[in-house]
């Protein structure tokens, strides 16, 4: 979690950007080389790049050179490959959530990948067995994606519900108030808690 006020500030700003946010949609596309980006979005090269220069600042994308038979070599962009951005906003938070390539850890699953990689079978069967492993695990990665939306409903209701009941609690019972937030305390996220320590400033002395 990006928690820092001012690096949040500068990577929304850079989302501001009409312009930008196309170049993005662009190249979750494919590449692009900065004439095509031009022709596609009826903006001049220099502006393009200036704004390339900007998304890849802010760590959105990446550039690389292709060389071709005849004249200079071209760069083109591309998203950042293995990265993912999130913006994170709830009723307790305001953010953005980044993943960015690291050394994975010794997993299973990837010392399954290794092995695929250096196995010495043939060329078409190593790419087969490579394809396959890698369709498993893209059903895997959109199972937990699924699964994660479904608990930030389900922990959305609780925390709701939560709230709501201690709230009337602390209304008609403010002993009892106290002696639950004791117990439940240990339980509960910052930022629920948080509000609840609200309410109980709200009690009547």
């Amino acid at each position: 979690m990006v928690s820092n006020q001012d690096e949040m500030g500068k990577l929304l700003d850079v989302l501001g950007n009409d312009t930008r946010r196309r170049i993005l949609l662009l190249l979750t596309k494919r590449p692009y080389f900065v004439s095509e980006l031009s022709q596609e979005l009826g903006v001049g090269q220099k502006a393009v790049l200036e704004h390339l220069r900007i998304l890849e600042n802010a760590g959105l994308i990446e550039g690389r050179t292709e060389k071709i038979p005849r004249g200079r070599p071209r760069k083109y962009y591309t998203i950042r490959r293995g990265f993912r951005l999130e913006i994170l906003l709830t009723p307790y938070i305001f953010g953005t959530s980044m993943y960015e390539p690291k050394r994975p850890l010794e997993t299973e699953r990837y010392k399954q990948a290794r092995e695929l990689i250096k196995s010495a079978n043939p060329t078409e069967i190593k790419v087969k067995e490579l394809a396959e492993f890698l369709e498993e695990v893209e059903e895997k990665i959109n199972e937990y994606v699924k699964m994660k939306q479904e608990l930030e409903e389900v922990r959305l209701l609780t925390e709701t519900y939560i709230e709501n009941l201690m709230r009337r609690i602390a209304r008609e019972n403010a002993r009892m108030f106290e002696k639950l937030m004791e117990e439940i305390a240990p339980m509960l996220p910052e930022e629920v808690l948080k509000d609840l320590k609200r309410i109980k400033k709200e009690l009547p002395l």
